[in-house]
């Protein structure tokens, strides 16, 4: 019988091709849009991390100065952690940063880190060759020694066998190979070589901590004790230094922290919403469909089919277009990753061990979704079916009886309009964000698509700061003289790049606000700088050959920062203390003032932008990471092929990395906004279109119900506008019941999306008073085709219909 009724459900669906396909493409975009965002929450969230014992493993360092994420720990705080914390079987720590490989063809740049053996211990790393890291390894003054990963292994090595013992120049040291670890390994994220964690006594470094709880411990009971423990790791510190709390979470935070978290899961509930309001249209299509087979069900009944097999026979039919929309599905999942990684991720910097793609559990998933969809769905014809009456149904004829429908119908048409509302509601709020953001003055640093950028890593140990700051001269240099070079120049930071420090300031003799320091972004730059990133000085003068090693110590502060030290105030000439209640706290006097710098990027915080001069910077800034930037005539991209060989021209042994245009670095710096942005508008534009679909689907069918109605309306006198009336008021009282209902769930909802950092804001009535607009206006639109229809019935045709 099963077999029976599916080969019966597919005729009938082949039969009637254009409701087949409304129906697929109805499910298949719902399931598309719900299971792409269900595979970043499988993603980012549910899945555990690729390591034994995942659960136990915990970040641990200084709360975030915005409560809600984990800092570094000091590497004293993680030695004491290391000796007394009980609740934990191991201890473990890193530090991220990238080195410089020299094979004697010139330096490449890989993504790396300085890791413990404790810590590749507690991850249960096994090499492909050699051995891990021992503790003897993490001696100072021990043998240099390495890890690479298996990618690099194969490209740079051609997965030679014998690499184990080999020498490699390393950050312009030469050490050894000591292991191979597998592909599959990547921690952190991205790490393709990596270094034993070396810590000198008395030194304070800061470290990224890891934790695994011992077994039969809670991460309950490792608070409690790390909570105890707060005296001894302020204690730790040097005076000048003061601690947060230190705290643990479960590992996975350190990679998708709890504000993402949020947002993945809005988005995820957004989609489930979409998903719905594709089960309400569909549902509505599988009704009118139902109201016109009342007639053969009935006579399938009459003649001895029983209600459970008529019951089954429209489930099947669910079930079928199900699995079709989960097909359709698939691609639209997998193109939305690819998407996702385009725009989110730095080219060559795919995520390590999040896999952005379909598994099988994003599958199973997406399977599950399409059978309860459609089950929901089906129930629908299916208790029609159930409730038909033989006697009714073959007296009402073919065409059947539509009195139940319009009831059902018109529940559907409000929820469909609520359901549009509250989608609409949030993409109109990130529509709203993007355009306040593109109306925002644009800050000194202007992004633009002239400039091109690129960082440097010089090596660290075998050149000292005259050599670094001679090599970065000669480059820029070079750089300057090359046919379509406007400017160049050479930074310690790259403006919403990686680079750069925040560090404290204050005025002379100040004692420490209660509020603290005032927080600065400080770059160590060279006179071209400004002239190079287009940033407007707007009085005193720039760094120039005035300002040695030896001269006094200067600097040009933006606007932002003359607000916050000399309100009102001509700063010229004037002193504030670089690094203030330290042992290496700095004076240095205010030369000139720029325009807001803004250099993390637009979508940051505004923090006050500090520049000191390169030629002074030797000891006080760490120049074996340092930043160029290119401004040419053109397109910088066109000029990426020449800036590496320009660099290996002057030394082979400086590695250049993330070559990129202002313009893509802009861009990535709103990637999040923009994710938002795209999905919540897409997910909007998928409800307005489905409840169009929908909204058409119900009026026509209703038209079509009712044609001998309209047509004796018609015989009788009516005119075209009372007919419309007669449409038109029970489209007007769902219409607006919908618009209501949506409105009072919207406000919550937009409570949940709004972010000053993303500037959304809730109860934004430009929002709602638009998504007003536009639902009218697509309602009227949806309903005028089949009003014309009506318009159209001829009386005497129409009388003839029964």
């Amino acid at each position: 019988m099963i077999v029976q009724e599916f080969r019966g459900a597919l005729r009938r669906l082949l039969k009637r091709p254009g409701y087949a396909l409304l129906s697929v493409t109805v499910l298949g975009v719902g399931l598309g849009v719900t299971l792409f965002l269900f595979s970043l929450v499988n993603t980012l969230i549910l899945k555990p991390l690729p390591f034994p014992d995942a659960e136990r493993l915990m970040a641990v360092g200084e709360r975030s100065s915005s409560g809600h994420g984990i800092d570094s720990l000091d590497s004293a705080q993680y030695e004491l952690l290391r000796r007394s914390l009980q609740a934990a079987d191991a201890v473990g720590a890193y530090t991220a940063g990238g080195v410089s490989l020299d094979d004697g063809q010139g330096a490449v740049y890989f993504p790396g880190s300085r890791s413990s053996a404790s810590l590749l211990e507690m991850l249960g790393v096994r090499p492909l060759l050699g051995r891990l890291f021992t503790a003897a390894d993490e001696q100072p003054g021990a043998e240099h020694v390495l890890l690479i990963g298996e990618p690099l292994w194969r490209t740079t090595f051609a997965a030679d066998p014998q690499v184990v013992g080999r020498q490699i120049r390393v950050d312009g040291e030469w050490a050894t190979v000591v292991g191979v670890l597998p592909a599959s390994f990547s921690f952190p994220q991205y790490t393709r070589v990596w270094r034993p964690l070396r810590l000198l006594p008395g030194q304070h470094r800061d470290l990224a901590g890891v934790l695994r709880l011992a077994p039969g411990k809670t991460l309950g009971q490792a608070r409690a004790e790390l909570d105890a423990i707060q005296p001894a790791l302020q204690r730790v510190l040097p005076t000048d230094m003061h601690m947060r709390a230190v705290v643990t979470k479960p590992l996975g935070y350190s990679f998708v922290p709890e504000d993402m978290r949020y947002w993945v899961w809005l988005m995820f509930g957004a989609g489930t919403l979409v998903l719905l309001l594709a089960c309400v249209n569909v549902a509505n299509l599988q009704l009118v469909q139902a109201v016109r087979r009342a007639h053969e069900l009935a006579l399938r009944h009459a003649l001895g089919s029983a209600r459970g097999r008529l019951v089954f026979g429209a489930m099947a039919e669910g079930w079928l277009l199900g699995m079709a929309g989960w097909l359709l599905a698939l691609p639209i999942v997998q193109w939305g990753n690819r998407w996702l990684v385009a725009v989110y991720f730095r080219p060559g910097r795919m995520p390590g061990f999040h896999h952005f793609g379909l598994d099988g559990w994003v599958l199973a998933a997406g399977a599950l979704m399409a059978i309860a969809t459609t089950t929901l769905v089906g129930a629908v014809p299916a208790w029609r079916a159930a409730r038909c009456d033989p006697q009714q149904a073959l007296r009402d004829g073919a065409k059947g009886s539509g009195s139940g429908f319009a009831r059902v119908a018109r529940v559907m048409v409000v929820a469909e309009i609520v359901l549009t509302v509250v989608l609409l509601v949030g993409a109109g709020m990130f529509v709203g964000a993007v355009q306040r953001l593109l109306a925002r003055p644009t800050p000194g640093i202007g992004y633009a698509a002239q400039v091109l950028t690129a960082e440097l890593a010089l090596p660290r140990r075998s050149y000292d700061d005259a050599r670094r700051i001679a090599v970065i001269g000669e480059a820029v240099a070079r750089l300057r003289a090359t046919p379509g070079v406007v400017d160049a120049t050479a930074s310690d930071t790259v403006p919403g790049g990686r680079l750069g420090s925040h560090e404290r300031v204050g005025l002379p003799g100040q004692p420490r606000p209660a509020s603290g320091w005032t927080e600065v972004q400080l770059g160590v730059v060279d006179p071209h700088f400004l002239s190079t990133f287009g940033v407007r000085l707007l009085a005193g003068r720039f760094f120039d050959a005035r300002d040695t090693a030896g001269g006094q110590a200067v600097a040009v502060v933006d606007r932002h920062l003359v607000q916050a030290l000399w309100p009102g105030q001509d700063p010229l000439q004037r002193q504030l203390t670089l690094h203030p209640g330290t042992a290496w706290a700095r004076s240095l006097t205010v030369i000139g003032v720029t325009e807001p710098l803004q250099m993390d990027g637009l979508l940051e915080r505004s923090v006050p932008g500090l520049l000191m001069p390169v030629s002074q910077a030797a000891g006080q800034a760490p120049l074996h990471a340092v930043g160029l930037a290119v401004r040419t005539h053109g397109a910088a991209a066109a000029f990426i092929p020449n800036l590496t060989g320009i660099v290996h021209g002057v030394d082979s042994q400086v590695a250049v990395h993330d070559v990129l245009s202002q313009q893509w670095i802009m861009a990535r710096s709103q990637a999040g906004l923009t994710v938002m942005a795209n999905v919540f508008g897409v997910l909007g534009l998928v409800a307005l279109g489905l409840a169009a679909t929908g909204l058409y689907g119900v009026v026509a069918f209703s038209v079509e119900q009712r044609t001998r109605e309209i047509g004796i309306r018609r015989a009788i006198g009516g005119g075209g506008w009372a007919i419309a009336r007669l449409l038109g008021r029970q489209l007007a009282w769902q219409l607006g019941l919908g618009l209501v209902l949506g409105i009072l769930l919207a406000l919550p909802w937009s409570r949940l999306l709004a972010d000053p950092n993303l500037q959304t804001r809730a109860h934004d009535p430009t929002v709602f008073g638009s998504v007003i607009v536009l639902v009218v206006a697509t309602a009227l639109a949806a309903t005028l085709l089949p009003l014309r229809r009506a318009l159209q019935v001829d009386p005497a045709v129409a009388l003839r219909y029964e």
